[in-house]
């Protein structure tokens, strides 16, 4: 395994918070998910808004932001009652990290979760050569202290021309970045938490998380 110089990623993290932030949409108050990111090392960088009020409100929070991050567990019948707000997001360039497993219509291009039949047992979780999974061990994606499953059970049928960058052992899409269904950058995962899975454990699992970051740095700046 390649090792992989972070010394930088305070660098990264410091252009993000001067560039707004990731805003994370929250329908939960508390969850395992968002209280993990934000009280790590990304809590600077990462800040919680209330879904309810940014959404249904008259106002639309989320045109205050470039990166806006749909977490595991949301309430997707907002989502879908507001889809036109997050296409107005996205038709003006922004970037939307989706981890939730979409099963309503709300975001462009996707298919809606589709769960996997092969047995936990037998289905792998596999890297697909790029920079966000760079680093990353399949094993550690698939296993948590030797447990199998965590990580995602479905997957998506892709956009056209999307970028792949995680797959199961069926060939099927786990996570992919769309860049043509709208104006903007869609990064979508299968119900799988790129930032906080394998957060607090010896994985490098982790290393998502950080490549994340540093790719939507690169993202934000390409459109400078």
């Amino acid at each position: 395994m390649e090792m992989l110089d972070y010394k930088r990623i305070g660098d990264c993290f410091a252009y993000l918070q001067s560039r707004g932030g990731i805003v994370q949409l929250d329908t939960q108050g508390r969850s395992i998910m968002s209280n993990g990111t934000c009280k790590s090392f990304y809590r600077e960088t990462i800040r919680k808004i209330n879904a309810y009020d940014a959404l249904a409100g008259a106002k639309n929070d989320l045109f205050d932001c470039q990166v806006a991050l749909v977490p595991m567990g949301i309430d997707e019948i907002l989502l879908y009652e507001n889809r036109e707000k997050i296409a107005a997001f996205l038709e003006k360039g922004g970037i939307l990290l989706s981890f939730t497993q979409n099963c309503k219509e709300w975001l462009a291009g996707n298919s809606l979760y589709i769960a996997s039949q092969t047995p936990i047992r037998m289905r792998e979780v596999r890297t697909c050569g790029h920079e966000i999974t760079h680093g990353v061990k399949d094993y550690d994606i698939n296993y948590r202290r030797g447990v199998k499953g965590f990580f995602s059970r479905g997957y998506f049928l892709p956009p056209p021309n999307a970028c792949v960058f995680l797959k199961d052992s069926d060939g099927q899409c786990v996570a992919y970045i769309d860049r043509q269904s709208t104006k903007g950058v869609i990064v979508c995962t299968a119900g799988a938490d790129l930032l906080g899975y394998g957060l607090y454990e010896s994985s490098t699992a982790k290393r998502m998380g950080l490549n994340l970051m540093l790719w939507i740095a690169k993202v934000l700046k390409e459109k400078e």
